[in-house]
């Protein structure tokens, strides 16, 4: 008897705990500032409408119609700004100053983009990263100039 109720309790908290688990995977790295026009987010494989206040998650995919443009706070205080026909990924982003733990890495696919540093940036630059479609911008660890490194 002892052993069914133990069996019962175990599988209660796993079965509480395994959508907790998920949830802790998606995690929010900024919001939505303010938008124009058609602006949609791509999550988990579905399209949904963006709209003011809206959180962004790692991993998330910002798209902008030929009318759109969207401004995204991140956590650290890092601001995009995205033009008409744009699409960004949100491929990484860790701010944990407590802990020292730094990156940043933006993959900007097509269209148009103002990027303005945080904290992140200031804190440890060689820890951003921004993909773009013929290059890559990021800073060296013993370095203090930006390098680009552009596709030939």
């Amino acid at each position: 008897m002892k052993k069914t109720v133990f069996s019962y309790c175990l599988a209660v908290i796993l079965l509480c705990t395994i959508p907790l688990l998920a949830f802790a995977e998606a995690r929010v790295v900024g919001k939505v500032k303010g938008l124009r026009g058609l602006v949609s987010i791509l999550r988990d494989g579905k399209t949904k409408p963006a709209f003011p206040n809206d959180r962004i998650y790692q991993s998330d995919i910002i798209l902008t119609g030929s009318d759109g443009a969207i401004g995204i706070l991140l956590e650290d205080n890092t601001l995009i700004s995205m033009g008409p026909i744009s699409r960004v990924r949100m491929d990484k982003f860790t701010f944990e100053p407590a802990t020292n733990e730094y990156a940043m890495r933006l993959n900007m696919q097509h269209g148009t983009f103002v990027y303005q540093s945080g904290l992140l940036g200031k804190l440890a630059p060689h820890a951003v990263e921004l993909i773009t479609p013929v290059g890559r911008i990021s800073m060296l660890k013993e370095d203090t100039n930006f390098r680009a490194k552009f596709a030939e």
